[in-house]
């Protein structure tokens, strides 16, 4: 493999994942639509081969990779609220969503195909065969920054009842917006039937909105009200556009926010298995 290439110079090629349970880990695969792709792996304390767990995917900024998530999130935080029971134990994922980490774009033919591919895109099958992730049925959620909460909406949008529950966070990628609203009344029939759960943050101190009049966000939650789709939408008090900033946030009932996105993400399955 010509690591420098495809802008890894630190991994290996790794054929044999061999990721530690309560811990990140770092890895390159290699797919067809995009060659090698590195991602990030958690795997929950005592992971075991023999049991399946949910998957919950993950998706980067604008300027982020495959190590934005281990940036701001302490996997030691995580091990403490699966064994003290605060949430079921849950493998968490994601891959880089280009080697341009300026022109990261989600709904690219490429990325879908990783994603949301026929039934199910490359790197969910290859979270399942590895990690016994997002093997059973409704168990596979998504969550976004920024231009991935751009990205999470989409598939929201476009692939109906394919994955179990929804997060963006920090949405300012006006762009979409269009792109977004028609995927929304193209597919609103079956995205009212089932009913996903979908949840949108956004900060009072975001820049691009105080600087940039971003609003998509706002202009997304209208149009949702509009189309009488549910969904969950809050402004956070004093959050920045940063994803740590909407993580370590404070909720009124003392959670940290994170562990709320988790229950978040826990309740839709739980409900859909019922």
């Amino acid at each position: 493999m010509n690591a420098s290439k495809y802008c890894f110079e630190s991994y290996d090629e790794i054929k044999n994942v061999s990721a530690k349970d309560g811990k990140i880990s770092f890895f390159v695969f290699n797919s067809r639509s995009r060659s090698w792709v590195p991602y990030f792996v958690y795997l929950p304390p005592n992971f075991s081969k023999e049991r399946n767990y949910p998957l919950i995917l993950f998706m980067h900024g604008q300027g982020g990779d495959e190590t934005t998530f281990n940036k701001y999130v302490n996997e030691e935080q995580l091990n403490k609220w699966i064994l003290d029971g605060e949430i079921e134990p849950v493998v968490i994922a994601g891959i880089r969503g280009d080697n341009d980490r300026e022109n990261v774009q989600w709904f690219t033919p490429e990325n879908e195909s990783l994603i949301a591919d026929g039934q199910l895109g490359e790197f969910v099958q290859y979270c399942q065969r590895n990690f016994n992730a997002g093997v059973e049925k409704k168990a596979i959620s998504i969550e976004g920054h920024s231009r991935g909460a751009a990205g999470a909406i989409h598939y929201y949008l476009k692939y109906p009842g394919k994955f179990v529950s929804v997060v963006g966070i920090g949405y300012v990628s006006d762009y979409t917006l269009p792109s977004n609203k028609k995927l929304a009344l193209q597919n609103l029939e079956l995205l009212k039937e089932l009913q996903i759960p979908l949840r949108l943050e956004i900060g009072t101190e975001d820049s691009f909105v105080l600087t940039k009049n971003r609003r998509c966000i706002y202009d997304l939650h209208d149009y949702l009200n509009e189309l009488d789709l549910e969904h969950e939408f809050e402004v956070l008090h004093g959050v920045e556009h940063r994803f740590d900033y909407f993580w370590h946030y404070y909720t009124d009932e003392g959670l940290i926010n994170g562990l709320r996105h988790l229950k978040f993400h826990e309740k839709a399955r739980k409900l859909l298995k019922k």
